[in-house]
């Protein structure tokens, strides 16, 4: 196992306990994060089946962990911009 996969299992588990800190009520949740490509220091936070996929229609979480925040929400995985996300000025 190289120092990147242990370091991004790191941020993940990071990642996915920011989320439960700022939402209490994914407490009970099966979560997962996953790092976003092409934009380093974020990770996108998804409610997740027993297989490990993201739920279509359900929520998710950009995080950055630089600043420890959530940058935006969404209710479709599939639907969550990224470029307008990370533009600074845009509503969250």
């Amino acid at each position: 196992m190289s120092i990147e996969t242990v370091d991004t299992r790191a941020r993940a588990a990071a990642a996915v306990a920011l989320v439960r800190q700022r939402a209490p009520e994914t407490r009970f949740l099966p979560i997962a994060a996953r790092p976003v490509p092409d934009h380093a220091g974020y990770f996108q936070v998804n409610r997740v089946d027993r297989t490990g996929r993201a739920l279509p229609g359900g929520w998710t979480f950009l995080i950055d962990l630089t600043k420890r925040t959530v940058v935006r929400t969404s209710g479709d995985p599939d639907r969550l911009d990224f470029a307008a996300a990370l533009r600074r000025g845009t509503r969250a």
